[in-house]
């Protein structure tokens, strides 16, 4: 057997790839005995980072494929789907990781958070909103909110 061709790094795969390394070098350090058990906004918020680009991808794969093999796009609309309801629990998380006890504020188009937090809340709240604008055209609020319960059944036609 012949060992694979390495990717040139301006392939698509290949950053996939190197993304999908960067993430189990992060599991392995993060479970290390002398690692924090705790996750920091800067964890969580990359993590946001990861869903919500694969959440846009796979949202382009699936449009890609509906015409030709309409089951396979069905697979990849529940993933993305799937991927749209791990990042709203993350956009959560990270909202609830070193909360101060200055007292919260609404500004229109950005989520609730403390006065000090700064910066780094408006980058993961505007990803998520737009994001959100994306999920709203692409997904029924039937889809959302249904529990996966073994696996889905798609048609193959």
């Amino acid at each position: 057997m012949t060992p694979p061709t390495p990717l040139a790094h301006d392939e698509p795969l290949a950053y996939l790839t190197a993304a999908t390394t960067g993430i189990r070098h992060h599991t392995r350090t993060t479970t290390s005995p002398d690692s924090d058990p705790r996750a920091t906004r800067s964890e969580v918020d990359a993590l946001h980072a990861h869903l919500t680009a694969l959440h846009t991808l796979l949202s382009r794969l699936t449009e890609q494929t509906r015409a030709a093999r309409p089951a396979q796009s069905s697979h990849l609309a529940a993933a993305r789907t799937r991927l749209w309801q791990a990042s709203e629990h993350l956009h959560e998380a990270f909202h609830q990781v070193s909360r101060s006890t200055a007292p919260d504020v609404v500004e229109e188009g950005i989520c609730r958070q403390d006065i000090d937090t700064g910066p780094p809340f408006v980058t993961i709240c505007l990803r998520h909103v737009r994001t959100s604008a994306l999920v709203r055209q692409q997904t029924t609020p039937a889809d959302l909110h249904s529990p996966l319960h073994g696996h889905a059944r798609h048609r193959a036609s």
